[in-house]
């Protein structure tokens, strides 16, 4: 194991360990790594119950559970889930049971596993995965991991037993719809419904085989022998799922240093009534900034799929794929070597743009505010406004703007994000997707906005005393939560609509919290006055937004500004690839912080998002040059 990847293991387990210490008010949990002798897995005390909502919306699927489990679960569970992994080995964590252990398993509630995953299981440390996985993810990998136990030739013999002896009841496809239940205008039990299913053991499923239920199912106990019978129910699982003999592919492993691995996927066009182009070049970037970086291109077949093959699996290397498609590019996630499979699939999302502003709307507005001091030609006390922006694109095409100029370049721009005025913008000022134009209070984001919702974080200063009127002016219309979290106790928030809402602890900070629902039209402004002594009483500094120059003449010194811009970008150099290098492992880096627990989710979220955008604008950059 290289040094980075034991680096990372020693940070998780030193995380887990502070959270058992933390929590060691807890109850006793078994679970994933529990006794194996245990009739059912008990889940931790603070974990809500299993309820319908909990269920899958789709089935599980098996695939993708075993590839989330390679990358993810290994260093624990072994790659082949059977308890030896590196770290059990070592001694770091406790010793974890077999999921090949069909005795074990068969006394397990896969609704159990789907819980631990989700919320941990502190006594064996089982860190969370509520926020690094989907509710989807989380239950194909618990159904892997309870799948493991099945065998090809079991599932077989299962399958022959269910076709002869089940399927004239349950239907063909376990759904309960047989044609002996059509006839009578009965009902059979759904396999095919995890919320039931997933609340049972193998065992409940054998006995009810083995014995009967009642006058409405017969028992076979006499026909079929023990192994039959488990046989059945491996089989009946099944009908749950999908992807079995696929997820048992031996591809599905972490490669390693020196072996070559295959990386494909499939190009989507995301926006309705549009075709994907008929050609497309796919580029694999690939390397570190210490031993440079590699590329390849693939065609885009006509299908939309692409594959690179023979592509090398090189430590401390990362993975990315995109393509430019109206002169705009598509970027993936980055795949770290270290959860670099055989065969690897990544997929992309291309939208057409869509140049109307009425698609865009503010979903969510979070501010903190604390005390600060900001040397502006002399030591000023004041407050500093943490604040993210969440836009929401309701149309499935990207949004953007193009900025002609008389030179004839061509730039583009998004959202238009103004500030309170009177504030000193301290975040972002060197970002190159930002154009500040501080004397105005706004600044200009240069990239497309796609569908759904993107985060804008930045950080601003306004000199305060006693009193201020804090008034933001918005283009587009709010429609959604405003949370305002003060930090200094002795500053209240006056609004009629921002009103209090308890107490919140942030890194440590205790915040008030004042929130609202806000309903307003684009051109409208977020008011709320802040009151409270910071230093001493004086008279009250009042800010309003009447002092802002109209949006049309904002854009307009824009859009000239934006000449500069462009022309200082293309003029920048080599120094682009490092930079592009330096992104894609801050991604990595990032990614690796989240999986140990290391860093929030939502700032996990926000910081993700806002990488990826750079990383974006710099490739854009440096194909230009």
């Amino acid at each position: 194991m290289n040094d980075a990847r034991h680096s990372a293991s020693i940070s998780r387990i030193l995380f887990l360990l502070a959270t058992l210490l933390m929590a060691s008010f807890l109850g006793a949990c078994g679970g994933l790594a529990g006794e194996q002798e245990v009739v059912s897995t008990a889940t931790p005390e603070s974990a809500p119950s299993f309820t319908e909502e909990d269920a899958p919306e789709q089935l599980p699927d098996l695939h993708n559970g075993a590839v989330i489990f390679q990358r993810n679960c290994t260093e624990c569970h072994g790659a082949a889930g059977d308890g030896q992994g590196v770290l059990v080995q070592d001694g770091s964590v406790p010793a974890m049971p077999s999921f090949l252990d069909a005795e074990h398993i068969r006394t397990q509630k896969p609704a159990d596993y789907y819980t631990i995953i989700t919320y941990g299981n502190i006594d064996a440390l089982m860190p969370p995965w509520l926020n690094n996985l989907t509710q989807q993810e989380r239950w194909d990998v618990a159904m892997y991991v309870h799948s493991l136990r099945s065998t090809s030739e079991q599932i077989a013999r299962g399958q022959q037993i269910y076709a002869d002896e089940c399927a004239s009841c349950h239907g063909v496809e376990g759904r309960g719809d047989g044609p002996e239940m059509i006839d009578t205008g009965r009902q059979a039990g759904d396999f095919t419904h995890v919320a039931d299913t997933a609340t049972l053991t193998d065992r409940n499923f054998f006995v009810s085989i083995d014995e009967g239920i009642g006058e409405n199912m017969p028992a076979y106990g006499d026909t079929y022998s023990e192994d039959d019978i488990w046989a059945a129910v491996a089989y009946v699982r099944l009908l749950g799922l999908t992807n079995f003999e696929p997820s048992r592919d031996a591809a599905i492993r972490l490669a390693q240093a020196g072996e070559t691995v295959t990386i494909s996927g499939m190009i989507r066009m995301e926006t309705e009534d549009a075709a994907l182009p008929d050609s497309l070049d796919v580029n694999l970037r690939y390397g570190s900034q210490e031993a440079g970086i590699q590329a390849m291109i693939a065609p885009m077949q006509p299908d939309g799929s692409y594959s690179f093959t023979d592509v090398p699996a090189e430590a401390e290397q990362d993975y990315i794929v995109y393509v430019m498609y109206n002169d705009q590019f598509f970027i993936s996630d980055v795949l770290p070597s270290n959860q670099l499979l055989l065969d690897n699939t990544i997929d992309l999302s291309l939208y057409e743009t869509i140049d109307d502003p009425g698609v865009i709307t503010v979903s969510q507005i979070d501010t903190t505010i604390a005390r600060d001091q900001l040397d502006v030609g002399e030591l000023t006390s004041g407050l500093v406004f943490n604040q993210r922006i969440r836009f929401k694109n309701s149309s499935d095409r990207q949004f953007a703007l193009n900025a002609p100029t008389e030179s004839g370049v061509q730039g583009i721009i998004s959202l238009l994000i103004q500030l309170p005025p009177g504030s000193v913008l301290l975040s972002p000022l060197n970002d190159p997707r930002f154009l500040v134009v501080q004397e105005q209070y706004a600044m200009v984001y240069a990239d497309p906005i796609p569908p759904g919702e993107t985060d804008i974080a930045l950080t601003y200063f306004i000199p305060y005393e006693t009193e201020a009127v804090i008034d933001q002016p918005f283009q587009y219309p709010i429609d959604g939560e405003v949370n305002v979290y003060v930090a200094p106790e002795n500053i209240n928030v006056v609004s009629d609509v921002l009103l209090p809402s308890g107490t919140q602890n942030i890194t440590g900070v205790d915040y008030r919290l004042f929130s609202g629902d806000v309903s307003a039209d684009g051109g409208a402004s977020l008011a709320y006055t802040l009151q409270g002594s910071l230093v001493s009483q004086v008279t009250p500094t009042v800010v309003s937004s009447d002092s802002v120059l109209p949006v049309i003449l904002i854009i307009a010194l824009v859009l000239v500004l934006i000449i500069g811009v462009f022309i200082w970008r293309s003029r920048r150099g080599p120094s682009a690839e490092v930079e592009i290098q330096q992104l894609i492992r801050q991604i990595a880096e990032l990614d690796a912080m989240h999986d140990q627990g290391q860093i929030n989710h939502d700032l996990y979220r926000r910081q993700r998002a806002d990488l990826k955008a750079r990383l974006a604008t710099l490739m854009s950059e440096s194909q230009e040059t």
